[in-house]
């Protein structure tokens, strides 16, 4: 048996002569976001400067809204006119405006973090994005490259987000990716068909990253993104028209946002490849408890899947009563026994399995709400063969 890989990330540094077109005033990235100053990065993405730039490159940035009391707003809008309702072609996003409370609803985005920003492509202001800033030597900007020079019908099928664009400033650069909706997050509503399409799609994802040795690393609710967007005050179960899309299985849910992803040599064994145990500590909130006992190291490949997993778990593992063979499933996706444990690939292939064995009737009902209890918490430990109560 050959010895565990560790941990050897290189980085080749940017000559420190590199050509800035559009200088960056404040401090990125961060170790922690909390420590921002939001006002001076508002003021970066409003100024005329900043407009200008994205415009010779053809993207008008969205404006800044005017509250009525005065004060700076969170939200922005579309600066160009554009159709009030868009059935667009993949990659773009439906969109459309809808009443809430006899009030129309417009295209408010209340992004407030001030990394990303969103646009409409000059050419088609019918075609909105969301640009991210990144830096140029970093992990997020080589995966980011990679899914770029894919196929869109590629990304497509397996529900990555495509890379519509990648703007470079020197030491900083803007990837452009379509404009996702508010809410994200993997729903609890809508039929089993629904939840299965969403179970699907991620697992499909993981299982293309992998293959390419991309691992995640951060694989949470709010990376499920949807094939319409509508105005952030308006939730996900709120929008008449997301509704729509959904039941007629017209909704696609795709993976994204690869800040702390990695993207590890070819040659790598995931088998035996290796992390710290603190970088385990980065991301989402519902990471399996590989790193829990001690742990110097761990295979950052199963703790994708294991958080996969118990994200799913958190949602989903109640409808095992409806669907038993998510049972094993889920428990081969999360079990602490790594070695045991599937992988990305493995885990796509005994899900599309079991899938032709869900009969129509059962596909068509309403998924059941999700008990109230802190099932997230048990995911290592609940009996899901048994109506789904704790052993």
């Amino acid at each position: 048996m050959s010895s565990p890989t560790k941990c050897s990330i290189s980085s080749s540094a940017l000559p420190e002569n590199i050509d800035t077109t559009l200088p960056i005033p404040f401090p990125f990235p961060l170790e922690d976001n909390d420590d921002a100053n939001i006002e001076e990065r508002r003021a970066f993405w409003d100024s005329p400067t900043v407009f200008q730039w994205f415009s010779e490159r053809g993207y008008t940035l969205y404006k800044r809204e005017e509250e009525e009391w005065g004060g700076p707003a969170w939200t922005t809008i579309p600066a160009l006119p554009c159709e009030t309702c868009g059935n667009l072609d993949y990659p773009y996003p439906h969109y459309n405006l809808e009443e809430r409370y006899g009030l129309p609803l417009a295209f408010r985005t209340s992004e407030i973090m001030g990394k990303i920003v969103y646009a409409q492509d000059n050419r088609n202001p019918s075609h909105h994005v969301a640009i991210k800033l990144i830096m140029t030597d970093s992990e997020e900007r080589r995966i980011l490259e990679f899914l770029r020079s894919q196929n869109l019908a590629v990304l497509k099928e397996n529900c990555i987000v495509p890379v519509l664009d990648i703007l470079s400033n020197g030491h900083f650069s803007f990837a452009v990716m379509p404009r996702w909706g508010p809410c994200l997050h993997l729903p609890n509503g809508g039929s089993i068909k629904n939840v299965v399409q969403i179970m699907h799609s991620m697992l499909k994802a993981v299982a293309f990253l992998h293959k390419h040795n991309i691992i995640h690393r951060d694989i949470k609710f709010a990376n499920v993104l949807v094939s319409h967007f509508s105005d952030d005050t308006t939730s996900y179960t709120e929008s008449a028209a997301r509704e729509q899309l959904r039941s007629s299985n017209s909704l696609i849910y795709c993976l994204f946002d690869f800040d702390i992803s990695m993207m590890l040599p070819p040659d790598v064994d995931k088998r035996y490849y290796r992390l710290p145990y603190r970088l385990s500590w980065d991301g989402t909130f519902c990471q399996p408890k590989d790193t829990a006992q001690g742990e110097f190291d761990y295979n950052p490949f199963a703790y994708d899947v294991g958080t996969l997993g118990r994200a799913f778990c958190i949602q989903y593992q109640h409808l095992s009563t409806l669907i038993p063979m998510f049972a094993p499933f889920l428990d081969r996706m999360t079990t602490r026994d790594i070695s045991s444990r599937f992988t990305a690939a493995e885990a796509l292939d005994f899900f599309e399995s079991f899938l032709p064995d869900i009969s129509a009737d059962v596909l068509e009902l309403e998924a059941p709400e999700k008990p109230s209890e802190p099932m997230d918490q048990s995911y290592d430990v609940i009996s899901r063969t048994e109506n789904s109560s704790i052993d």
